[in-house]
């Protein structure tokens, strides 16, 4: 984070995706102006920082350059704001393999890329990593609390539910040896709504047997 002044107050503003929660970055994902990025930052209307008097911008133009490069997704994190993910990943429970199974049905048709299906991936995205989360957090999975748990989540770096929430709505994949051919399409499909990530390109390549057989 870097502190700057509007109108003499001292304010925040993250310098890194790490430091965004997922509830700014579902915001920023419309590419809004830079008054309503600073607003999403400080909670300050955009009609007051259109008139305020701004010290150090140019230090804030620098500071959040990085949102001109999307989030890069390498896999999942070791921790979700205070909850630890377990190393060895497995899903114990057929109501979390079902309900995400269900959510690879959702993945929009389009590969375009635009707000609309971005939007529906992040939730997407949220809604997988809350999925798993939930267990972890109550000890037993209880579909009925995932939204509540989508909820919070959306306070968290957004870098931790998005790759883990990217990781888990993918793993059913790994699961269903029996509809490998299926899930090719789809992984084709998930590549071309992430053409910046080439990390994660190489994980959902791995997901598929195959794909390693192929390569020998």
């Amino acid at each position: 984070m870097i502190t700057f002044k509007i109108n003499g107050q001292p304010k925040q503003i993250p310098i890194s995706w790490e430091e965004v929660t997922y509830a700014q970055y579902i915001q920023l994902i419309h590419g809004p102006s830079l008054p309503a990025v600073i607003s999403i930052f400080t909670g300050i209307p955009e009609e007051t920082l259109n008139k305020a008097e701004v010290w150090n911008l140019e230090s804030v133009l620098t500071a959040i350059g990085f949102l001109n490069t999307p989030p890069q997704l390498t896999g999942k994190t070791k921790k979700v704001g205070p909850y630890d993910m377990p190393e060895d990943v497995t899903i114990q429970s057929l109501g979390q393999f079902e309900d995400l199974r269900g959510l690879i049905q959702k993945i929009p048709s389009s590969d375009k890329n635009t707000s609309k299906e971005s939007l529906i991936m992040a939730d997407l995205y949220l809604e997988a990593c809350a999925i798993y989360v939930q267990k972890i957090k109550d000890n037993a999975y209880d579909a009925n609390r995932v939204p509540i748990v989508k909820e919070e989540l959306k306070n968290y770096s957004c870098m931790e539910v998005l790759q883990t929430g990217a990781f888990f709505l993918y793993r059913p994949i790994t699961m269903s040896r029996n509809t490998t051919t299926r899930y090719r399409s789809i992984i084709q499909h998930l590549k071309k709504m992430l053409p910046d990530s080439p990390n994660y390109h190489a994980y959902l390549d791995s997901l598929l047997p195959s794909s390693k057989q192929a390569k020998r």
